[in-house]
Formats: structure tokens, sequence, C-alpha cells
């Protein structure tokens, strides 16, 4: 985080030891070494790997977060002997206390929590940007609405984004504490694993824009309905006010009533509230979709009013959303007409499969693979079956589908739900992979003709491939990232590419 300019040090930040006990209600260690008001840090780590011999860390803070493998708190001894200036250690005061008589000119402070302390630390250093921050979040395709959505807002300035999918209380913190003192925008995944973790998010990044994709089921066996899962995705406006806007999926019913359950929640200052989607009155409006192997296309209209057609370089009625939320975000912060068509659409229409880290389309020798094993829901399952009948053409059709995961008491009713759209978009194979996916045949109608075919494990599934994939056929492997459904991509491709 450190640069240089012009002989010296550029400071990205620069936030008082006294400020940082303030914020984070920290208990300073006796024994610390002392410092002055005006002592301060420009650099945040979490992990003492990145600490070398010789380095210079009298502005360093180490913050000893508690993770699922490492505990911080392990390593504050190294820190302290790499001078690290100031450690934000856990409540174990006389650990702390060891630490610092074995290290040098060192300054702990104890709290109870690091990783929430963590988060407040880069709450001072938002508070220090004059930036516009835009929040994404929502049950299924955040990831790859952020990446819309930085394209679109990167074609006005410089703009800062969360890192892959770096979206939780450890990825958000570190990613506003990254951010150039000169970028005019960020784009801040926030993901979720119950209540209030996005509200503590969205006070950290405090955005002006909030955007939610969808409400979905992807996460109802820890939020137990869709109701709560709603209130969750709404904590994104627990910081914004009547100036800010949010920016919903007016197609997803639980959220075109958004206005109302903040209302009912007793939120003093309601945000503006605009929506995107396919439906007649959608502020954002998609209309006239064609689909093909290379591209998604459709027209746009901004408040009832034709702008013009838009080309995407990614194939599915899905990534409409996502481009949706893009243009609709830089159009709220200020893209007018002229910068949406000379900017902002020809960004949005830059984005590629590779840029999206999901789908990835292969037209191979004997066929095509649409590869798309990074996880899976049944909005996402959904519309991926919905690209493989439009790609198969009236083709040779086959699914492989995993097992879908944290759907709770939902779980079979879901699964079940598949075996009806594989018939309808007429699949002819389904190759259920997993112990939940076996729900998947029983939806299916009888008289179906489907076929459908059930393996324990995805490495099975894929011994068994050349039984089911032929010479011409379109080919959807889809499945959470547990079940590595990555194995059966592989052996598909390995299959099309040995076609004479």
């Amino acid at each position: 985080m450190r640069t240089t300019h012009a002989g010296g040090r550029l400071l990205q930040m620069m936030i008082t030891i006294a400020k940082i006990i303030e914020c984070i209600g920290g208990t300073l260690v006796p024994e610390s070494y002392g410092f002055s008001d005006s002592d301060y840090i420009d650099n945040v780590i979490t992990d003492t790997r990145l600490l070398s011999a010789g380095g210079d860390y009298s502005h360093t803070a180490f913050i000893a977060v508690k993770g699922e493998v490492f505990d911080g708190n392990d390593f504050i001894g190294s820190a302290a002997k790499a001078g690290v200036f100031l450690i934000v250690a856990g409540a174990d005061v006389e650990k702390a206390r060891r630490a610092v008589l074995n290290g040098g000119k060192t300054v702990i402070v104890c709290c109870e929590d690091t990783l929430k302390a963590y988060g407040r630390i880069a709450g001072l250093r938002r508070m220090m940007l004059d930036l516009c921050v835009i929040g994404v979040t929502g049950s299924v395709g955040k990831t790859t609405a952020k990446e819309f959505v930085s394209k679109a807002v990167s074609s006005l300035g410089k703009t800062a984004k969360t890192p892959k999918n770096h979206n939780n209380e450890v990825g958000v913190p570190a990613t506003i504490l990254s951010i150039d003192s000169d970028a005019k925008y960020a784009v801040i995944e926030m993901g979720m694993r119950g209540r209030g973790q996005i509200s503590f998010l969205a006070g950290v990044a405090r955005p002006h824009v909030g955007i939610i994709t969808n409400i979905g089921t992807a996460h109802l066996e820890l939020l137990g309905s869709m109701e709560n899962t709603r209130l969750a995705k709404l904590e994104i406006a627990d910081f914004m006010g009547k100036n800010d806007f949010l920016l919903v999926n007016g197609d997803d019913e639980l959220l075109a009533e958004s206005w109302e359950v903040l209302d009912e929640n007793g939120k003093q200052d309601i945000p503006g509230i605009l929506t995107f989607g396919f439906k007649e009155g959608c502020y954002f409006r998609a209309s006239n979709v064609s689909v093909d192997a290379k591209k998604t296309a459709f027209d746009l209209a901004i408040g009832g009013i034709p702008v013009t057609r838009v080309t995407l370089g990614v194939v599915g009625e899905h990534f409409i959303y996502a481009a949706l939320a893009g243009i609709g975000a830089a159009n709220i912060i200020g893209a007018g007409e002229a910068d949406l068509l000379s900017k902002v659409i020809p960004a949005v229409s830059s984005v590629r499969p590779e840029d999206t880290g999901r789908q990835q389309i292969y037209e191979l020798p004997g066929g095509t693979l649409i590869d798309d094993c990074y996880n899976a829901s049944p909005e996402a399952v959904r519309a991926e079956l919905g690209i493989l009948s439009k790609l198969a053409a009236g083709g040779h059709k086959v699914a492989f589908l995993g097992d879908m995961l944290e759907l709770g008491d939902v779980s079979e009713e879901s699964h079940m739900g598949l075996g009806k759209i594989c018939d309808e978009f007429g699949v002819d194979v389904v190759v259920c992979v997993g112990e939940r996916a076996l729900d998947i045949e029983k939806g299916a109608p009888k008289g179906t003709k489907t076929v459908f075919r059930c393996f324990e494990n995805s490495k099975d599934a894929a011994e068994c491939a050349n039984e089911f994939v032929r010479k011409g056929s379109t080919v959807l492997v889809k499945g959470s990232h547990a079940m590595k459904m990555g194995v059966i991509s592989s052996k598909v491709k390995e299959i099309f590419e040995n076609e004479n």
C-alpha cells in the first residue's frame, strides 16, 4: 500500500493510533511502547507472511484476525519481532503482554473482536475518501453483477472493485483499505452467512448506491425463509439515506416491495428505489432479447424511453440483469445519455465470460460445452438450462447436474423442480450427480422423453460420460463447487476435442 512519489512517500492513508484505539474500543497493554498523538499507521495487514526481514513497518498495523484455519493471535509475537508498530490483538491480555516483552517498539491493543475491529479501521479509511461507493449483493449473480457494474462505472473515472469474490468481513475491509486516494468510485460486493453481516459490511463501505440482484433460495439453510433472506439483503440500505439509491431487480416480487419492507421495519431515511428487469414498469428495462452461441442482445429503455440496442459478449438472458445493473448504476451516479452511449454501454458490451469467472462456452470439434461449475441454485441452474435449450437448436442436449447445497427444507422440492424444467426444455439426457440430485428425476412428469441417469459422485459420472455424449451434442455441466463437477467438464472436453 505504500508508494513513493517525487522522492518521498505518498501516503494512501494516515490514521492516528489514538483514533484507532478510540474507534475499536481497545485497551492498551500496559507494557506497550509509548506513542504520541501524531503517531499514525498507513498500512494494515492480517497476514504476517507479508512481513519480510529488514522491512520498514514503523507505520504498519497487524490485525490478529481469527479465521477458520488460522488465529492471528498466534502470530502477534512474530509481528512484534518484525517491527510492526501497532498490533490489534484479541482479549487475552497476558498473551499480548508476552508478545510486547519479546518485541521491540510495538504498541499492542487488545479488543473483544478483532474481526469487527478490522472492519471499523477500514470504516475510518472509508470516511477519509472522497469516493462514490456502489454496493452489490443478492442471492445469485452478485459477483457477475459486480463485474458488469465495475466495467460500466470505470468508463466514467478511476474505479476500485472487490477482487474475485472477496465479499466477507475480511475481504470488504481489505478492499476498502487498498483503495487509492484518487479513486472516484468503488464497487463493493457484499456476501452473507446470516442476519447482520451485510449491515456490518454496509457500515464499513457506506454505499451511495445499493444493488440487489435477487432474493433466491441460496441461503435458506442458513436463514430459514425467503422473508429472512429479503430482510438480510435489504440490510445494504442500513447506512443509506434519502439522497442515495437502491437499484433492485424489478422482476423479483420480493424486491418490488422493498420500499414497503423498509418502511414497515422503521427505517427513517429510505433511499430512492429504482428497478431493472424485463417487466413493464422497470425503470431500466430490457426487451426484444436474442441469444446465440456468442452473444446476447436486447433493446434498452430507461424510464420508458427507448435508448439503444445493446449487444453483450456473453451468452444468456441472466447476464442482461447484470448489464442493466451496470447501466443503471452509471446513470444514477451521473452518466447522461451521451455518456451512456459513448462510454458506459460500450464498456458493458466488452465484458467477456473470463471476466465473470463463471460460465464458459466451448465450441469444440465434436460439440459444444457449457461449463459452469462454480456454484448452483435453482435460479442459476434454470438459467443455464435455458441457454442449453437455445444453443442446442433442436440438437442433442445433455445436462450433468450436481447437488445444489444449502437449500435447507426446500432442497427436495427445489431439486424436483429441476426435473420438470428439464422436461420443459426438452433435455435429452440428464445425468444426476450426488445424493440430493436424485430428486431431480422424481420431479419429471410421467411420460417424459428425458432420460435420467444417476451417479454418487462426479468421478463416476465422468467415467461414464461417453455413454451420454455424442458427436454434435450440446452439454451443460452445472453444480455446486463442492461437487467437483470440473472433472466432468474436463472429460467432456476431452471427448469433443478427440472427435474426428
